[in-house]
């Protein structure tokens, strides 16, 4: 039988089912396995449920790259039993190897022989996996998009029928792959978009924060002096000076004052005064400070936000108050800013009039506009007569900052992992955390030796404190046991260790390209790496918690 022909031997008697009875079962057992699941869910439960169905040691589905060139195969969907093939493993694809074969015809089926015909294979050789069965994944255009294949030690003995539906939800898998690719091409544009709006955005702050120095330093302060010098002529001129003239240089002074307050306040508006340097609670304090109405701040971050994120909820605070003052007759305004998931979340709320018309004025105009730029969404509740509530809601990611670095562990789907890590941490028992280097250059580069960063949950909440003990970089591929043991790292083995971390970093390739601005990032063994040593410490000594 030559790689380029599917072959379909005829079963036993002693094994015969009838044709559709065997069709039936595979669809049956397929589609049952991958019933409302979609996306990399639908890929791995089809890995798992074929490998089942087959008896198959090793499962696994492969895209064919479109970059930088052809013939390299990524590994989306592994299912394996005694065999690793981790998801994410990358290879390129040459003609020792039976997949070749599949590329090259759309279909192979070996029940046996494939050790002989493919010895360079090295998962063939070294696990024995003389039968070989993969079906290629039919793209939209007609190209391949990629392929699945199965292999045993045991022969794989597909009937006609059965090949029928495997390239049933063979073309499954390649709709799949190519709604994957699809959305990363529109999150792509979405980021090249967002930095875009973001540029505009910083050059606008960057405007504003001008503009408020200058006239701080500047008109303001020649008002400031030119009420003084009024007071020091009434001084000099004294009784002999007429009722007259003495009213209009009072009125004179009057207005110098009004002028210093109303410049003080246009300053404020177009950037308040101490948010890059002390952070957001300070500035809200002095806004509530000055409000004409009692104002509650409710919920605050448990670390610096990003400079554009903190900024654009000062923003949406202070246009709240400002209507809730002038429009809506509140009494009481509560703010609250905090974090949900991987995203940060400014609420205010008043006990007003209501019927706020987001298109009547361009405040919250230009509020919706700004928080849209920064890829988030601004949402108005205003029921007439059941008071006014703001909701915007921005996502972290893209705007990450090197106000505080700092230390975070799981995500809302990983099983608890992060909390077990965190109370590992905790207790003294996990002491290593290993992360892309690149990761560190966002928060203003690694930390340094003694420094203290907060342990943060994936809601934003700080758990506890650690004091950086050593650090290094190294690229992934020379991390061994010179540097770390497995127990480190909570794993078995380090080979354990490496799959589980190039299998994560393939899982979340589309989020970290946005996070690094790289829309063609993906994981190499290559990519440094940074190694943090820590000790768990309390922040009641007083010791510089490292922020920055």
């Amino acid at each position: 039988m030559e790689p380029s022909a599917a072959a379909t031997p005829e079963p036993s008697d002693a094994t015969h089912t009838p044709t559709t009875a065997r069709e039936r079962d595979l669809l049956r057992r397929l589609a049952a396995g991958t019933a409302g699941v979609v996306g990399d869910a639908f890929l791995r439960a089809l890995v798992h449920h074929l490998a089942a169905a087959f008896g198959a040691e090793l499962a696994f589905l492969g895209e064919f790259l479109p970059e930088p060139a052809s013939g390299r195969v990524r590994v989306l969907a592994s299912w394996q039993n005694g065999v690793e093939l981790p998801e994410g493993y990358e290879f390129d694809l040459d003609e020792t190897m039976p997949c070749s074969a599949v590329a090259a015809t759309g279909m192979l089926v070996l029940p046996f022989g494939t050790c002989e015909r493919y010895p360079g294979d090295r998962y063939v050789r070294d696990f024995g996996l003389d039968s070989y069965l993969g079906v290629a994944l039919p793209g939209a255009d007609g190209s391949q998009v990629g392929y699945a294949a199965l292999m045993s030690s045991r022969p794989l003995e597909p009937d006609e029928d059965e090949l029928a539906v495997l390239r049933i939800f063979a073309a499954r898998a390649a709709a799949e792959i190519e709604r994957r690719r699809h959305q990363a091409t529109l999150r792509t544009r979405d980021a090249e978009v967002a930095a875009a709006r973001s540029r505009v955005l910083d050059a606008a702050d960057g405007e504003r924060q001008r503009i408020g120095r200058d006239l701080h330093d500047g008109a303001q302060q020649r008002v400031v002096a030119l009420g003084h010098l009024i007071g020091i002529a009434r001084r000099k001129l004294g009784d002999d000076l007429p009722p007259d003239a003495a009213e209009l240089l009072e009125r004179a002074q009057e207005e110098a004052r009004l002028a210093t307050d109303e410049l003080r306040e246009l300053a404020r508006g177009l950037h308040p005064a101490g948010l890059t340097e002390k952070g957001l609670a300070p500035a809200l304090e002095a806004l509530a400070a000055r409000s004409p109405v009692p104002v509650e701040i409710g919920r605050l971050p448990e670390r610096r936000l990003p400079a554009p994120v903190e900024l654009s909820a000062f923003y949406l605070a202070s246009e709240a108050l400002t209507n809730a003052v002038k429009y809506a007759n509140a009494t009481r305004v509560r703010v609250d800013v905090f974090q949900r998931l991987a995203e940060a979340v400014a609420v205010v709320a008043d006990d007003g009039d209501g019927g706020a018309d987001p298109l009547a004025g361009s405040g919250l105009r230009g509020l919706r506009d700004r928080i849209a730029a920064l890829g988030g969404e601004l949402t108005i509740d205003s029921p007439p007569g059941g008071g006014t509530r703001l909701e915007a809601t921005i996502p972290l990611a893209p705007w990450r900052s090197a106000h505080e670095p700092f230390l975070e562990f799981g995500h809302a789907d990983d099983g608890g992992r992060g909390e077990r890590n965190i109370h590992a941490v905790i207790s003294g028992r996990k002491t290593l955390s290993v992360t892309l280097a690149r990761e560190w250059e966002l928060e203003g580069g690694p930390p340094r030796v003694g420094q203290r960063l907060p342990v943060m949950d994936f809601l934003g909440r700080r758990r506890a404190t650690v004091e950086v003990v050593s650090v290094a970089s190294v690229p992934f591929s020379d991390i061994d046991d010179d540097w770390l043991e497995p127990e480190d790292v909570g794993t078995e083995t380090l080979d354990g260790w490496r799959s589980d971390r190039r299998g994560f970093y393939a899982t979340i390739r589309d989020e970290m390209a946005m996070l690094l601005g790289e829309p063609g990032w993906r994981f190499t063994d290559e990519e440094p790496m940074t190694l943090l040593w820590y000790r768990p410490v309390s922040d009641d000594d007083g010791t510089d918690d490292g922020a920055s």
